[in-house]
């Protein structure tokens, strides 16, 4: 009998509006639209390893209601780079590239309803 293996994680987040989000994941941090279900209320991104998935919210007021209190981690090799391309791209930040006391360089966007979108890579 084999034993079950996690593989993967992938964040679900809510969006206010599929296309909206879509265009900013696109435009701002690069990432390739690989789904977008408007009809269904589904959106699928992704960049390199890193995949998110957004279900859409009742309305934009409710999305950007429970986006306040969400958010994702996404581990990165070469965070300054990636900082200078969001940086260049106009992302707003929730703060800016910094080294954390547990040994993460880290930086975070906020996208169109709030949801914080972290970036980390181990410093040393």
């Amino acid at each position: 009998m084999s034993l079950p293996e996690l593989t993967q994680a992938i964040p679900q987040l809510p969006t206010g509006d599929i296309n909206e989000t879509a265009d900013f994941f696109e435009s701002k941090l690069g990432f390739t639209v690989l789904n977008k279900f408007p009809d269904h209320g589904h959106l699928i991104v992704s960049r390199g390893n890193a995949e998110i998935h957004f279900w859409q919210a009742p309305s934009k007021e409710e999305a950007k209601a429970i986006a306040s209190q969400s958010s994702c981690y996404i581990r990165v090799n070469h965070i300054e780079e990636l900082f200078a391309e969001f940086k260049q791209s106009g992302a707003p930040f929730g703060y800016e590239l910094a080294e954390q006391p547990w040994g993460m360089k880290e930086m975070q966007v906020n996208e169109p309803y709030g949801n914080a979108i972290r970036f980390g890579e181990s410093i040393g």
